[in-house]
């Protein structure tokens, strides 16, 4: 069959055709096929959805950028598949060019200067462009390029409303964080059309802060701090009446604890954020009342909340040295400082006590592998039922396997909802080096087949 040509056969019975049939007749059975149909003739609607199915998901965990880099990753190969669906035909590159450059994913500086290229020469595809994400590694050299480029490309696309800046920067080098966002805030395209902004802050913090308020639309805001002995604490007034989300990471120095309160108080006392629902707070040294200045002001419309201390051991060729877990975060001054949270995240090592609480819905454990292992003591119940009667909208506590925490990132709740599945639903994610699984109220790493049998008949003993 000529592969240019689709065949559409239909197995009918007609009677109409069958003459003097009676009641004992024997129906006739007519193989009807249609005309062939060339390709350029299918409607434009039919390949729309053909062309949906091949593009890569924008709000789901299959999109994370660290997995996606990957040559062999869903995404690559998604667009892969795309590109080559768009050089069928004239006809099918007229539809389907709006799919491959409707939301563009900047994972390697050299993408970047190559989309430069390709919508400098050709107006029309910078129009399709409707969101841009940079998330790639941003040398020193190429800090004023990069930024320069990005400029260019915001300039000629008209309809782009949606520019997530996320750079990979060489962390020995704390000063290119504010050099990079002091050269985008130059800009003249740039800043008023970022919605996504997520920045390693050097130690002048203050330097920093001084520059968002010229990111006038952003939506979400991801800062790594770096505390200094020595940093004067941020005074005047940011005001960002679009921001959402608000991610602090927060690198604990050997610095007194009055003086790193006092810095998240200045913080506090300088933010407007009107619109703010959800706060994300990751630290190994997090604790409730370094947040404390920040849920009293913000609290009261939070929806989302998460407060996770990745627990690392230190390897070293002499030794080995495992340092104690946290204990287990504070639900009641956190909880009653959100009276409107709805999903919770944290980690934990020990069972949690919560006080009461009308509306938290989700409650997400970022917890050791051991937790997700049946045979292990250690898998208990961390929140006891007598604790959830004090949470009347509860509907589900999900355990998170902190193994995946350097692949997913602490927004794993919000990429991969609680409810995402169902009661007797999984979900199974597959890449070069992790599989990934989501049963009802669990959340991990692929193990051999006997392991998930038996997490999977422990999971209501345990939750």
């Amino acid at each position: 069959m000529d592969p240019m040509l689709l065949m559409n056969p239909s197995r009918t019975i007609t009677y109409d055709q069958v003459s003097d049939m009676d009641a004992n007749a024997d129906c006739t059975e007519i193989y009807q096929v249609l005309p062939p149909i060339h390709i350029t003739e299918i409607p434009v609607e039919i390949l729309s959805v053909i062309m949906e199915f091949t593009m890569p998901p924008t709000h789901h965990f299959l999109d994370f950028t660290v997995i996606a880099r990957d040559n062999r990753s869903s995404r690559s190969c998604s667009l892969q598949t795309l590109r080559n669906i768009v050089l069928v035909s004239r006809y099918w590159y007229d539809v389907g060019i709006s799919f491959l450059y409707r939301h563009v994913v900047i994972l390697q500086s050299k993408q970047l200067f190559a989309l430069a290229h390709a919508v400098s020469n050709n107006r029309s595809l910078s129009a399709l462009i409707l969101s841009l994400h940079l998330q790639c590694y941003v040398s020193v050299s190429q800090a004023v390029t990069v930024s320069m480029t990005l400029d260019d490309i915001i300039a000629v696309t008209p309809n782009l409303t949606k520019v997530t800046i996320a750079p990979i920067l060489n962390r020995h080098h704390f000063f290119l964080g504010h050099e990079f966002l002091r050269m985008v805030a130059l800009a003249q395209n740039t800043p008023s059309r970022t919605t996504d902004l997520h920045f390693r802050i050097n130690p002048t913090l203050i330097e920093t802060l001084n520059l968002l308020p010229a990111f006038t639309c952003l939506t979400t805001l991801h800062i790594d701090m770096f505390i200094g002995g020595n940093d004067a604490l941020p005074t005047g007034h940011i005001h960002l009446a679009f921001l959402e989300e608000l991610h602090i990471t927060w690198q604990p120095p050997y610095q007194p604890h009055q003086h790193v309160m006092n810095v998240f108080s200045a913080l506090a006392q300088i933010l407007s954020l009107p619109s703010l629902r959800r706060l994300l707070f990751t630290s190994q040294a997090a604790g409730d009342t370094i947040l404390e200045p920040l849920l009293r002001k913000f609290g009261h419309n939070l929806h989302f909340v998460s407060l996770v201390r990745p627990y690392i051991k230190n390897a070293c060729p002499r030794f080995y040295y495992s340092p104690p877990p946290p204990p287990p975060p504070l639900m009641t001054p956190l909880l009653s400082m959100c009276p409107n949270l709805r999903h919770l995240a944290t980690d934990t090592h020990f069972p949690i006590r919560m006080p009461m609480h009308a509306h938290l819905t989700w409650v997400d454990l970022w917890v050791p592998r051991t937790f997700l292992d049946p045979s292990e003591q250690s898998a208990v119940t961390l929140v006891p039922h007598e604790e959830r009667v004090k949470l009347p909208s509860l509907r589900r506590v999900r355990l998170l396997d902190l193994s995946l925490f350097p692949f997913s990132g602490v927004r794993t709740p919000l990429l991969i909802p609680p409810d995402m599945v169902g009661s007797t639903e999984s979900v199974s994610w597959t890449y070069p080096n992790l599989d990934l699984r989501h049963d009802p109220g669990l959340l991990y790493r692929q193990m051999p087949d006997s392991v998930l049998v038996l997490l999977a008949e422990s999971l209501e003993h345990r939750l």
